[in-house]
């Protein structure tokens, strides 16, 4: 069944790239030009004749669905597939048809990659990967096409990215409109198909998960339009038809596009990639496209999303020591803190045994000497001001010694050191703009809203498509890290790249400065971690594969840290991130005693202050209160630690959002998410443990639910104890699946976490 699907879609892709191929006037340098049509557009104009065939093909492939692999057979161990026919059948075979697609000097890919010459070559990575390549090359031009794909032994899973490169002795005609993945997927069965995605790093609908139907002749598009964050959603998606699915995910930390459309009812058509690629390549040029990952599925839709988080979790997960990296339980702090008053706060919670594992200093450490405020205050921030001049500030850390007292200090203690940084932005004059202002590209004056009195700032982007600008941040951020003892380093990234990339291309390089750049920036980041092979990277809210590969997010979203946040906004983050990875940290503004705004920020890391660092005047400036419940913090510390290994393993929503809330509170709706119960199981089967989280929100009248568990042993005992009430009970596994396991919340806003593990 698998091979034929994917036969399927690629003849739609074929039929696709034809449409696209028809022309439109564009005018450059007064001189009239025929170029492609846009991809998004065209894509939905398949010709008659295309439709009876889709029609015909789906078919024949509904009646081979016993041979579709199924994913509850894929989240387990053992029983696992060996092989993966989709690699033997359609791209070691030389009449494959092929997963992606491009334009070139005017002709559709399909079509070229037939009579140019090929070759292929298979190299085992180790025992888990086998890399295929398969190169094509044009006789009269000297382009060559290069696809890697990975196959991963045991699983369903395939990656690849493609390569062009310019082997010829001059300029290549124009590689177009290339998406890095482009097929056709079949529709099963009678009902709507919905595209499953996620919303990205906004405010309370942070990563909420989002149901689009696709009707007959409807289109949507799903897309990172600024290049850095993922603000608008994450590059992660998941076609469900009646029984059958297809989860894909993009790496790439620049601009992206994926695009659904169901121009038949048989199919829906399926392309990603950059969003714009128009450019000519010099002789010995080489570019890439953005790595993809797909996941055919077929069975139940949650088993399937556990395949993706145990994948994800093997290899696209920052490693240490042959194992994936643990997220800290960290304590925030600004970089203007004082040096002697973060000391003094390292001793205070280094007295009190909280349990802190990283002492983490935010923006402001930087920049001219000058005082500044120990707390972001919000209308007086001017971090923003200084970025770029990343020497430390000496009025706030005196003496020379840099943050080298608090570093030692937070070691000593036996936490690691968080430092932030934005190298992708440099405010116009600070020193590396006067000194080497060919290492930039453009400049933006932007109004900076926090800062009342300069409200007005110049920055431009620092080019890390230049290779030699790139090798001096990679050894000045090793300085600082060995220097000031930097154990985590943060990247944020708070303006929008793409319209820097769009103003430096030509005409005929369109795309070009974006692709160094990404390619750089990776480059930056392995930079890094070959330097420092115990550093851990937290690149802030960028979500895309290739950048989770390398780093952690230690803030998802800055949405919690806000004195007035809505703990479900939390809730709705952990529910819907879950789906599509297993590593996330979050930040939260702790509230003392709130038990249940506490365990709503639970997550495989957490960062928080006992006081508020960051807010609007009269919401800062007071440190920890004499009062402060440290038995309850120590306690929740102490709980989280508990059940952060559970994160890793195999993620079952249990109460889902309900479909009049739409995973977000909406007052206009008759009940919002404030009436709901929300609940979720994290299940490590193989060493038999687990738990269970439950929130009973504001406005919900039932204090009980019964949450039937997933993925146990039916035939085993489990020692069950709610965290609260701390008196386990024995119960079977065959009881908690079918009869479910009894959760009672007194409080109408109350939250519980239940453990469990087998016993017998």
């Amino acid at each position: 069944m698998l091979t034929i699907v994917l036969t399927y879609w690629q003849i739609g892709s074929e039929y696709a790239m034809n449409a696209r191929l028809g022309f439109r006037k564009r005018t450059m340098g007064g001189v009239k030009t025929k170029h492609p049509r846009d991809a998004r557009q065209n894509s939905r104009m398949a010709p008659r004749d295309h439709v009876t065939r889709c029609v015909a093909l789906a078919i024949i492939g509904f009646g081979l669905v016993t041979n579709y692999v199924k994913a509850a057979d894929l989240d387990k161990p053992t029983g696992m597939r060996q092989d993966n026919p989709w690699l033997k059948e359609h791209l070691l075979n030389d009449k494959a048809q092929l997963p992606f697609s491009f334009a070139y000097d005017r002709q559709g890919s399909s079509a070229l990659l037939k009579v140019w010459p090929r070759k292929t070559e298979t190299k085992q990575i180790d025992s888990d990967r086998t890399e295929h390549t398969v190169l094509w090359t044009d006789p009269k031009t000297g382009l060559q096409v290069r696809l890697e794909a990975m196959e991963f032994a045991n699983s369903p899973v395939v990656e690849w990215t493609a390569y062009f490169r310019n082997e010829g002795k001059a300029d290549a005609p124009i590689l177009e409109y290339v998406q890095a993945l482009d097929i056709s997927f079949p529709v099963a069965g009678e009902g709507i198909p919905t595209i499953l995605y996620s919303k990205g790093c906004g405010v309370m609908d942070t990563y909420a998960l989002v149901k689009k139907t696709l009707n007959q002749l409807e289109s949507f598009q799903i897309s990172n339009e600024s290049g850095g964050k993922t603000v608008e959603t994450i590059p992660f998606f998941d076609i469900r038809t009646e029984g059958r699915g297809l989860i894909g995910a993009l790496g790439w930390p620049g601009t992206w596009t994926i695009n659904f459309s169901r121009s038949t009812e048989a199919a829906i058509a399926l392309s990603a990639g950059m969003q714009t690629t128009h450019l000519s390549l010099h002789p010995g040029e080489e570019i890439r496209t953005p790595q993809v990952l797909l996941l055919p599925w077929e069975g139940d839709d949650i088993d399937a999303h556990n395949v993706l988080r145990r994948h994800i979790l093997k290899y696209h997960t920052p490693q240490y020591d042959g194992k994936p990296v643990v997220l800290p339980v960290s304590h925030l702090g600004w970089g203007g803190m004082k040096t002697s008053t973060s000391l003094k706060l390292i001793e205070q919670i280094t007295k009190e045994k909280i349990g802190f594992e990283n002492f983490w200093m935010d923006a402001g450490w930087y920049g001219a000497d000058r005082p500044v405020d120990e707390f972001q205050v919000f209308g007086k921030e001017d971090w923003f001001l200084h970025a770029g001049n990343w020497r430390v500030n000496e009025v706030p850390h005196p003496d020379g010694k840099g943050l080298k007292p608090i570093s030692d200090a937070a070691h000593a203690a036996g936490m690691k050191f968080l430092l932030w940084f934005e190298p992708e932005r440099a405010v116009v004059g600070t020193p590396l703009t006067i000194e080497h202002p060919d290492w930039f590209i453009g400049e933006v004056t932007t109004n900076f809203e926090g800062n009342t009195e300069r409200p007005v700032v110049k920055f431009r982007m620092f080019d890390f498509g230049n290779p030699t600008a790139r090798q001096f941040m990679i050894d000045s951020t090793s300085e600082l890290i060995d220097k000031e003892g930097i154990d985590v380093y943060r990247q944020d990234c708070n303006f929008a790249l793409a319209p820097f990339w769009e103003k430096n291309d030509t005409p005929d390089r369109q795309g070009m400065t974006q692709i160094r750049y990404a390619e750089g920036l990776l480059e930056f980041w392995d930079g890094l971690r070959r330097r420092h092979p115990q550093l851990i990277l937290d690149i802030v809210q960028r979500g895309d594969l290739e950048t989770i590969t390398r780093a952690v997010d230690l803030s998802r979203a800055d949405y919690p840290v806000s004195p007035d946040a809505d703990p479900i906004g939390a809730q709705i983050s952990t529910e819907g991130l879950a789906y599509w990875r297993p590593h996330f940290g979050t930040l939260l503004q702790v509230r003392p005693s709130d038990t249940y705004h506490f365990r709503s920020g639970m997550a495989p890391g957490l960062a928080f202050a006992l006081f508020n660092v960051a807010g609007y005047p009269n919401q800062v400036g007071n440190f920890i209160p004499a009062d402060f419940p440290f038995d309850w913090m120590r306690n929740m510390v102490a709980q989280l630690k508990l059940v952060r290994p559970y994160y890793y393993g195999d993620y079952y929503p249990l109460l889902p959002c309900s479909a009049n809330s739409d995973c977000a509170t909406d007052p206009s709706k008759e009940h919002s998410a404030g009436f709901e119960w929300a609940a979720w199981q994290f299940n490590r089967p193989e060493q038999g443990d687990g738990m269970v989280q439950a929130f009973r929100r504001d406005e919900n009248k039932e204090p009980t639910k019964n949450l039937s568990l997933r993925g146990l042993d039916p035939a085993a005992t489990y020692e069950v104890t709610d965290l609260d009430a701390k008196t386990p009970n024995t119960i079977s596994g065959k009881d908690l699946m079918q009869h479910g396991l009894h959760v009672a919340i007194a409080e109408k806003r109350g939250a519980a976490v239940i453990v469990y593990k087998k016993v017998h």
